[in-house]
């Protein structure tokens, strides 16, 4: 019997002087029929079983037996004897003979005596109550026994019982991919979080976290774990890192140029609700011009002038010898004549107005020349 990691197995071998046969057999080699013998001439050849002796032509006295040279040699009778005492007798040996002493019979560890106390024989364990454990067979063998133990527990020559393996510290990395758990004959692998067990029950795969939308808006699986996303006008939460919240873009200074209003996931510009509009970037409030664009309130008599976020309506009188001119800029007047007719009428004072000469003038008209309505607008 050969024994190997965890079985055995059997190898057909025989003893010396003894060969195997096509039948699986083992046979005495007779040595005396091949004439592999070393008996001298004075010596004829006897086979025994494995071997053979060289026995004289003359024999020995009773008591003694030739041995493979010639010689005679003491016979033990109470080895070659089945039975050579009575019961409750002990053989004793002696040269040439044997004689039989009565004894108290105590047998070996495995054996206790026969019911006539006469011979030891073999203790069965097998019958005793559980001798190998809950987890093994019992094998009996003579003067001793073998447990055969369940698959996952291996034999404890100390305590002769099966015990149980522990898988994961004996063949430790080798088993599971995370973490392995030992268990009553086996053991159990399992993964660490944000990975499941495969199906052989060994190997571990990744969770596809978003598969069951942990996050509020927008969701990335990654290898053994997820990260979450906000839209635009969104951030994440700082503390459970799942929630998005609103961006108040409001607080960030001179966000809009008058206004700001938040909104969720957003915010909103705006200006004042009348002169002015919003720009095309969404954010600066430009000022309107109500006199390029017609929608002022001024009368005919009246002239528009433009101001940031609104307008003003201003009226005027021409000096002498000037009418209003048609230009829309505003107090224009046109002189009738030449620089002659200034000096005739005593306006060519440059700080009065001005003009050139043969060319019909825009002129700017001293204070005197306004009238209290439009001094009123102009200080407003």
């Amino acid at each position: 019997c050969l024994n190997t990691e965890g079985s055995f197995y059997c190898q057909a071998t025989c003893a010396p002087g003894f060969h195997f046969t096509p039948e699986n057999k083992c046979r005495d080699i007779d040595e005396c029929a091949l004439w592999t013998h070393n008996c001298e001439a004075n010596f004829v050849c006897v086979n025994t079983a494995g071997s053979y002796r060289c026995q004289p032509k003359t024999g020995c006295e009773e008591g003694y037996i030739q041995d493979s040279a010639g010689n005679c040699i003491d016979v033990n009778e109470c080895v070659t004897h089945s039975h050579p005492c009575r019961p409750g007798q002990a053989c004793i040996n002696t040269v040439g003979s044997f004689y039989c002493r009565s004894i108290m019979a105590s047998c070996a560890r495995g054996y206790h005596l026969n019911a006539d106390g006469t011979h030891c024989e073999d203790v069965d364990e097998c019958v005793l109550n559980n001798v190998c454990g809950s987890h093994g067979s019992c094998v009996n063998m003579e003067g001793s026994y073998r447990c055969e133990c369940q698959n996952g527990f291996t034999f404890n020559s100390i305590s002769k019982l099966c015990e149980d393996v522990n898988e994961c510290r004996h063949y430790s990395g080798r088993l599971c991919a995370h973490k392995c758990e030992n268990t009553e004959g086996s053991y159990h692998c399992s993964c660490i979080k944000g990975f499941k067990l495969a199906e052989n029950g060994n190997n571990c795969e990744d969770v596809d976290e978003c598969e069951i939308n942990p996050c509020s808006q927008e969701c990335a699986n990654v290898y053994g774990s997820y990260q979450c996303y906000c839209r635009r006008g969104y951030e994440l939460n700082d503390i459970d890192g799942i929630t998005c919240e609103d961006i108040d873009e409001c607080a960030i200074p001179n966000v809009c140029s008058y206004r700001c209003i938040n909104t969720v996931g957003g915010f909103n510009c705006t200006c004042p609700s009348s002169g002015y509009t919003l720009g095309p970037d969404g954010r600066s409030c430009q000022d309107v011009d109500e006199c390029a664009a017609g929608t002022h309130t001024c009368s005919a008599s009246e002239n528009c002038f433009n101001i940031h976020g609104g307008f003003r309506c201003l009226h005027f009188d021409c000096p002498p010898n000037f009418r209003r001119a048609t230009t829309t800029l505003l107090g224009s007047c046109l002189h009738y004549g030449t620089s002659l007719d200034c000096m005739r009428t005593g306006l060519s004072d440059p700080s009065l107005f001005t003009f050139q000469q043969e060319v019909p003038a825009i002129i700017n008209w001293p204070i005197r020349y306004l009238n209290e309505s439009v001094l009123s607008h102009v200080k407003h």
